[in-house]
């Protein structure tokens, strides 16, 4: 005869447990576990999104030959071009070059 499979002996001893304080121990634990399982991964996946933006921020790339560097270099390692610094540029621009005007009209209906 066949021996019965180690999956219906577990099934009928978790049956026989269950009830028992024993029973909401393995419950309780399964749970956290699961619990912990499942977060860990997320929080893991949140702290390398937020790491990646924070490192893809101080990146700049060259617009001579398109390679990427930290954006405290001011020349190129790979081309050898000056950087231009966008502060610099940003600052030069007159305040009425980055307003736009707008005037109301009144509309007959």
């Amino acid at each position: 005869m066949n021996k019965p499979s180690s999956l219906i002996w577990m099934v009928f001893i978790l049956l026989v447990i269950l009830p028992t304080p024993a029973g909401k121990l393995i419950v309780d634990l399964a749970g956290g576990i699961f619990l912990i399982i499942t977060i860990i991964p997320l929080i893991l996946g949140g702290i390398g999104w937020f790491t990646w933006k924070r490192i893809q921020s101080k990146v700049k790339t060259c617009e001579t030959c398109g390679s990427t560097f930290l954006n405290s270099q001011m020349i190129c390692p790979v081309c050898g071009t000056t950087i231009k610094n966008t502060a610099d540029i940003l600052e030069n621009i007159p305040a009425s070059a980055a307003t736009i005007d707008i005037k109301s009209e009144d509309i007959d209906l």
